[in-house]
């Protein structure tokens, strides 16, 4: 939550030193003309009067709300009224001293917080996806636990059925070593019963 705040000030903080930068300025001239014009702004906090002619003894044509934008036609320096234009499309003249070159806190408000409402609509939904990416790592570390489990007790059951084999193998191997000495002792008891065994004699004919 700390970092969101900060993430948002900063961004906030830039906006604004975006916003107040101030455009590049036009050497203007006692006599309007369309090269002279020039993008200026009514001080905030104020409420300006637009005056018929470059000084207060001219009539007054109506009021400027501090922060709107206008359009810089002629500056006269010794009297220190500039001629302007307003949002209305009016036409007149105030003093130079409420004029500023930076954009106004009433026409950057806005966009400020247009985009923190953007970079909080952002931080959501990457706030959003960082929960779906943890949810997904803790599934996968869940699968691959199960993974890890099977694997061990399908390795220990190779494991027995190899000692099995081998043990097979083992009394496989003595069965037939006894089958085989069994055998040959019979056929030495044989062979020794054999000799002791007396032999028949042959039946001679006499022949007279």
């Amino acid at each position: 939550m700390l970092s969101r705040v900060i993430i948002l000030m900063m961004c906030l903080t830039s906006s604004v030193a975006l916003a107040l930068q101030t455009e590049p300025s036009n050497t203007t001239s006692n006599e309007p003309s369309d090269d002279s014009t020039d993008v200026r702004y009514i001080r905030d906090n104020l409420t300006v009067f637009m005056h018929a002619g470059p000084g207060r003894e001219f009539r007054i044509l109506g009021t400027i709300e501090a922060g709107t934008k206008i359009t810089l036609l002629e500056q006269n320096r010794e009297k220190g009224f500039v001629e302007i234009i307003d949002d209305k499309q009016r036409t007149g003249w105030i003093e130079d001293q409420n004029v500023v070159n930076q954009r106004s806190m009433r026409e950057i408000l806005p966009e400020l917080r247009e985009k923190l409402s953007q970079n909080n609509d952002e931080l959501t939904r990457a706030e959003q996806l960082n929960q779906e990416l943890n949810q997904q790592i803790a599934e996968l570390s869940l699968s691959n636990k199960q993974l890890q489990q099977r694997y061990d007790t399908l390795n220990d059951t190779y494991t027995l059925l190899r000692e099995q084999k081998d043990d097979q193998d083992q009394s496989s191997q003595k069965e037939w070593f006894t089958r085989g000495g069994m055998i040959a002792l019979a056929g030495i008891i044989l062979g020794v019963i054999m000799t002791y065994i007396p032999k028949r004699k042959r039946r001679s004919d006499n022949w007279m």
